[in-house]
């Protein structure tokens, strides 16, 4: 009777069990990773709905420099989202010829407590603009 070659039911278990020691504290760093990666999500879809909010307030005031407001509202396809607006005259002329600036700020969150506010504690992105009229 020949034996034949192969491994024995012990050295498996062995293997299994230096794999498995091995791949706990691997496991353990997945959970942090996935979080950053939500937070970076959230992040770009936040930053993504103050361009576009942005681009909207800055297309309104470049037809009609008096024609934007401050305001704000639920981001349409952002779940829990709310951008601001702020519109303020930073600078204005009474001469003839010479225009105004204007100062735009967009802030979106993620309105954790619905309270239609983004509050300090809650993930935000900023952006801020001038735009001047063209006289």
């Amino acid at each position: 009777m020949t034996r034949q070659g192969g491994f024995s039911v012990v050295e498996v278990l062995v293997a299994a069990l230096l794999i498995a020691g091995a791949l706990v504290p691997l496991m353990q760093l997945y959970p942090g990773t996935l979080r950053a990666e939500i937070v970076d999500d959230t992040s770009m879809r936040l930053g993504t709905a103050a361009v576009r909010q942005m681009e909207a307030v800055i297309t309104s005031l470049r037809h009609n420099i008096t024609g934007a407001s401050s305001g704000s509202q639920a981001c349409p396809d952002v779940q829990g989202c709310l951008v601001e607006w702020t519109v303020t005259t930073e600078a204005s002329s009474g001469t003839q010829g010479v225009g105004q600036l204007v100062d735009v700020t967009v802030t979106t969150c993620v309105d954790a407590n619905q309270n239609g506010v983004c509050d300090p504690g809650e993930t935000q992105v900023r952006n801020d603009a001038k735009v001047t009229s063209r006289p």
